[in-house]
């Protein structure tokens, strides 16, 4: 044991009436809470982020293939692709499934009230993930069977229409100057929380809406691609583009939904500036805590350099009293923190107004390289801030400081 670090042990736990004990409490107190919180900021806003991308991607896919002049169902004009060229979009490397599509504007009425939506169509490729994990009642559509009449209603229309499972549906379309009609028996009720989609989708088979504009069962009005890394995003759909024939074009999910993606990338700029604050917070009370222990230890300064001791040698004793606090307040500040995102992922404690925030729980999504960072992160800037004061100890006057007692 180097005599430096065993001067900085003995310094740290020395008991007695001194000024520098509380003020080593409220430092690691703050260094605790900092820590805590940027922990937790990170986490709540990957957390947000990753659920609300999950239901919109649930909804719409995370790219869609469609006619390159963009006219979707409402003008009859659909799209083909064929086995082989699905196969070859199969092989892009973080392509996870592509299934066909169709929409198809309605107005589902009800002897009391009337409700506008899309109708969605889907076919036995579709990957079914998403909304079986949101299952309020009933179950997903049987996409095995031809000319399916059933219908999967988000609980937002259900609630409205007074409808539940077993109930027929009767929903009514704008076509060629005439209204026409279908009936569905609803199988399902959803609930995703997410109200701008749920308000409007009511999923289908795909069969329904290509009869509906007279297509034949290879036509549709796009395909659905699901990826495997959504960070990969921008990468893979160039990749698509290019392999798409020139009657095609593609739309990602950050195009179809660009408000709700900014909105997202501004919470993004919120949790950095709680980050900043944190961090400076941080930075001033260990900053301040380190020059009340040297003036503390003004007179112990002062002794140690008349027994030969260097500036460079004291220094490296009071920044093992720095770092001796640092790492206690981020002992503690990630125990309280992964603590209390336990707790919330188990019980959802800390609850969200759904129709404000799409969720109803604050969701907590751990990664341990976030909070490797911090904790490096914070370890380096404090050491650093800490060479400041840690200075003022080569300008003390041996003789004065002796006298200063």
């Amino acid at each position: 044991m180097n005599y430096e670090y065993f001067l900085a042990k003995r310094l740290i736990k020395r008991k007695g009436k001194n000024l520098s004990r509380p003020i080593i409490i409220i430092a690691t107190l703050s260094i605790t809470l900092g820590v805590a919180v940027m922990i937790l900021s990170i986490s709540i806003l990957q957390g947000f982020k990753s659920e609300i991308k999950e239901k919109i991607v649930g909804f719409a896919s995370h790219v869609q293939v469609l006619p390159y002049n963009l006219k979707l169902s409402e003008s009859l004009d659909g799209i083909y692709l064929s086995q082989k060229e699905k196969e070859e979009l199969l092989r892009i490397d973080n392509v996870k499934s592509i299934s066909p599509f169709a929409t198809k504007g309605g107005v589902i009425k009800t002897k009391t009230d009337f409700q506008g939506i899309v109708l969605k169509g889907v076919d036995k490729d579709y990957d079914t993930t998403f909304f079986h994990h949101y299952m309020n009642k009933g179950r997903f559509l049987n996409l095995k069977t031809d000319n399916n009449s059933e219908a999967l209603v988000s609980k937002v229309v259900a609630d409205k229409l007074n409808l539940s499972i077993g109930d027929k549906l009767r929903v009514f379309f704008y076509i060629d100057n005439n209204y026409r009609a279908r009936a569905f028996n609803i199988v399902g009720i959803y609930e995703t929380g997410l109200s701008d989609y749920d308000e409007r989708f009511v999923i289908c088979d795909i069969s329904q809406i290509q009869s509906l504009n007279s297509w034949g069962k290879d036509t549709v009005e796009g395909y659905e691609i699901l990826l495997k890394n959504f960070s990969l995003l921008e990468q893979t759909s160039q990749q698509i583009y290019y392999s798409l024939g020139e009657n095609m074009t593609i739309q990602t999910i950050e195009e179809i939904e660009p408000n709700l993606f900014s909105w997202l990338s501004l919470l993004d700029s919120n949790v950095i500036l709680i980050l900043i604050i944190m961090m400076l917070v941080s930075i001033v009370t260990i900053t301040s805590t380190l020059l009340i222990i040297i003036f503390e230890q003004t007179t112990t300064i002062g002794v140690l350099k008349s027994m030969g001791s260097t500036s460079k040698s004291i220094i490296k004793i009071f920044l093992y009293n720095a770092t001796y606090i640092i790492l206690r307040g981020l002992l503690f500040g990630n125990v309280l923190a992964l603590g209390i995102a336990f707790v919330q992922a188990k019980f959802n404690i800390f609850t969200l107004p759904q129709e404000s925030y799409f969720l109803t729980s604050v969701p907590i999504e751990i990664s341990a390289i976030q909070i490797i960072m911090v904790n490096l992160v914070t370890i380096i800037i404090c050491l650093a801030a800490l060479l400041i004061p840690a200075r003022s100890i080569s300008k003390i006057d041996p003789i004065k400081s002796i006298r200063f007692d």
